[in-house]
């Protein structure tokens, strides 16, 4: 790759990208106002959200994952206060991550603008360190050298993020030119968001009705660009929805030893293996794909139930032990509650109409919220309770929708389908825009049907 002087040429792979802000899918709904001591119920560590013993799915754990890394590719928000007295306007919140499923925290800006994360003339994404090449490149200081830091701090991010390095340097190796290659990887990531992982996660009514839609032009039903043009993140998706898969985390995985083969169970912030994360990966421990992934009849642990519980472990977050002496800001599920009322998120039963009177297939008895049912319910106020079930915060409304399901409730659903389906309908380079593509035979499986397990499968193939 020839280099060329700053200013005279653009930064391949970024011509589309287009930083927004946060917006309301619903700006006519009013914000809901929870009172601290039904947040704190929900929330706090030992609370009602507090949980291990929850059933698990037919999901396998890896798309836990993979629904943080697409997380990770869509939004950023570092200016939105965790607990405000006055409710945040989200259309003044920047989102630091372009909202489309672009791989820009894999590409960064392209070869020019972002040439430290590529190996020269090859354009070909660095990856690996002379310790171990299967961790991500590292600066000398153990830096990732990565378009997002987020996607080190654990080692399944950490290598799901490594995983779409290897599917773009294959295509290289297969001779395609650099833009070929993005487009490619590009296209099966979001084939996959759409036609596997939302199909496991969502209800399939709606999954089926927003699909159908979807391929006729007609959708999505209410997420539109904003005035200027720009595409925006509504926060009752990156606030409430999408957080969905902080319930699907298990306490603890299978990895394997590097040089025994044998396969040992770590725990999520497990010092021994990453120190929190953001540190160089263990030679000695290895990700095996097999145990997070249904490839070829493996047996991948299974992500946890959909439900209105998170792992204890995510209610008393180690990392925030130093510098946050309050036990129920250490918890990940009442951060979630706090930022949603700080924003000014509608109820779940708001919502759920809302989505409806758009035409989504919602029953009305959904809209009703049987409370009585979790645990720990009956030591709240009358004045809590009556909160709980018929203005239910919205991150807690759409987990609990499920129940301990496979994958959310319809409403859930309904604004996970409405999102993608925008990215997808509005943002230019997507699969659904090229009528001649289709995945690589190469990498489908057998069944036709592709997989993130068939990519796993492909790059290390």
């Amino acid at each position: 790759m020839s280099r060329c002087h700053h200013g005279m040429v653009e930064g391949r792979g970024c011509a589309h990208l287009k930083l927004g802000h946060f917006g309301r899918l619903f700006p006519h709904l009013e914000p809901l106002f929870s009172h601290d001591s039904l947040l704190e119920a929900l929330g706090k560590p030992g609370g009602i959200m507090d949980g291990d013993r929850t059933p698990d799915s037919n999901i396998p754990a890896g798309y836990t994952f993979f629904a943080q890394f697409v997380d990770h590719d869509v939004t950023l928000d570092t200016k939105t206060k965790l607990d405000s007295d006055q409710v945040q306007d989200p259309n003044k919140v920047p989102n630091f991550r372009s909202p489309s499923l672009d791989l820009d925290c894999v590409y960064g800006f392209g070869p020019e603008a972002s040439a430290h994360l590529y190996e020269g003339s090859t354009e070909k994404v660095i990856t690996g360190t002379a310790a171990n090449p299967e961790d991500l490149a590292r600066a000398k200081d153990g830096t990732a050298l990565i378009g997002d830091p987020r996607n080190d701090e654990n080692i399944f991010v950490n290598q799901m993020h490594n995983l779409f390095i290897k599917l773009h340097n294959k295509f290289i190796d297969s001779g395609y030119e650099f833009e070929e290659a993005q487009r490619e990887s590009r296209y099966h990531y979001q084939y996959i968001v759409l036609h596997d992982f939302l199909k496991r996660v969502c209800d399939p009514v709606i999954y089926k009705f927003a699909l159908e839609r979807l391929y006729r032009r007609e959708f999505p039903l209410c997420y539109e660009p904003d005035d200027h043009g720009g595409l925006f993140m509504p926060v009752e998706f990156s606030v409430a929805a999408y957080r969905f898969g902080h319930s699907m985390v298990r306490s603890q995985y299978r990895v394997r030893n590097t040089a025994s083969g044998r396969i040992r169970r770590v725990e999520l912030f497990d010092e021994t293996l990453m120190a929190g994360g953001f540190t160089a990966l263990p030679p000695e421990i290895t990700l095996d794909w097999r145990l997070l992934l249904d490839i070829d009849g493996s047996r991948p642990d299974a992500s946890k139930a959909v439900d209105a519980r998170l792992a204890t472990e995510l209610n008393n977050l180690p990392f925030l032990e130093a510098g946050e002496p309050n036990p129920n800001r250490r918890s990940l599920a009442f951060r979630n509650l706090l930022r949603g009322r700080s924003l000014g998120l509608p109820s779940g039963q708001a919502v759920a109409e809302a989505l409806a009177d758009c035409g989504y297939p919602i029953e009305p008895e959904v809209l009703s919220l049987p409370a009585r049912r979790f645990p720990g319910v009956g030591a709240l106020s009358a004045k809590d309770k009556h909160a709980l079930q018929h203005e239910t915060p919205l991150f807690f409304y759409l987990l609990a929708e499920g129940g301990d399901n496979d994958h959310l409730g319809p409403t859930g659903s309904a604004i996970l389908m409405e999102v993608f389906g925008g990215m997808l309908t509005f943002c230019k380079g997507t699969f659904l825009s090229d009528l001649s593509w289709s995945p690589d035979n190469d990498i489908v499986s057998s069944d036709h049907n592709l997989t993130l397990g068939d990519i796993a499968r492909y790059v290390s193939s």
